[in-house]
């Protein structure tokens, strides 16, 4: 079976996570579970350290679904999200995204990241902003549930 995606970046808190909280958002489990299933390669891109988003990560069960895990440094140091997600990209090995790869993201920084390194930027409601907000800084679509993605990988 030909994966849906050459591959998928998530922010965490509030795109993965229920925003605030290391609980899992509604389907994102299932969601992950199963584009992991399919070959699809997986990264994380967060403004939280990459040691707790490993640990979230463990927490949620989805550790190893994930190849790629990116986020400030041990020593605090935060280079902005644009340079998360190109961490997040090298460390899946993409020096430059395939067309369709979706980065799915809670904010505007999350939308204007993908941007810059010519992800397909996806906004999710669930996070708490609002869609027009996530729109308006280069969304493509915005998600009202995990499993609406599908219908990006079938066009």
């Amino acid at each position: 079976m030909t994966p849906p995606f050459p591959a998928v970046v998530f922010d965490l808190d509030g795109t993965l996570t229920v925003p605030g909280t290391s609980r899992p958002a509604p389907g994102v489990v299932a969601l992950v579970g199963a584009l992991h299933a399919r070959g699809v390669d997986l990264a994380v891109a967060t403004s939280a350290s990459t040691a707790v988003a490993r640990r979230v990560l463990d927490d949620l069960g989805l550790r190893a679904c994930f190849t790629a895990v990116a986020g400030r440094g041990v020593d605090g140091r935060f280079d902005g999200k644009d340079a998360v997600v190109g961490e997040a990209l090298l460390g899946l090995g993409i020096l430059e995204a395939a067309p369709g790869t979706p980065m799915l993201g809670d904010g505007a920084g999350d939308m204007a990241a993908a941007l810059a390194h010519g992800l397909v930027p996806v906004g999710v409601a669930w996070g708490g902003a609002p869609a027009g907000t996530l729109r308006a800084a280069g969304a493509h679509v915005v998600l009202e549930h995990p499993d609406e993605l599908w219908v990006l990988g079938a066009s």
